[in-house]
């Protein structure tokens, strides 16, 4: 597996662990889904969720970041994450959905994530980046970006 699947893979576990420090937002209804940009149709999937349950969390790593050191190996860099966040809030809000607005699940992944380490290592502690979330869209879907970075390294 790649180091940006494996990262991706460990925030989705982060997001879906039990953590007494920053408990789990509890649904009304269903649960909400984490997926990665890595499962294949992503925009069909994005599409079921929203009409099921009514919110998705999708957890990406888009590109960009900055190099530590160009021309030497390995190579270490960081990495941006971006957890987006979209609601249907119809759905989410009514009796179907889950209840949890997309704000309340932006502010628990900036809690459950920011300083946590996939490895246990300082050196690799996620941070907020200093534009910690954007909104993308209000309308059809609400959408949120929060955003993070890490460090990676690729042996």
């Amino acid at each position: 597996m790649n180091v940006f699947s494996k990262l991706q893979q460990q925030v989705i576990g982060r997001l879906t662990a039990t953590v007494t420090e920053v408990p789990s937002l509890v649904p009304a209804n269903g649960a909400i889904n984490w997926i990665t940009e890595d499962i294949g149709d992503l925009a069909s999937n994005i599409a079921r969720l929203t009409k099921s349950v009514g919110i998705v969390g999708i957890v990406m790593t888009p590109g960009g970041g900055r190099m530590y050191d160009v021309g030497i190996v390995p190579i270490s860099f960081l990495c941006p994450i971006e957890i987006q966040v979209q609601e249907n809030v119809t759905v989410n809000r009514g009796d179907s959905g889950t209840k949890i607005a997309a704000l309340d699940l932006v502010q628990f992944t900036m809690l459950r994530l920011h300083l946590w380490s996939p490895t246990g290592q300082r050196i690799t502690k996620i941070q907020l980046d200093d534009t910690p979330f954007v909104m993308v869209s209000e309308y059809p879907i609400l959408t949120y970006n929060t955003l993070f970075n890490a460090k990676l390294t690729i042996a």
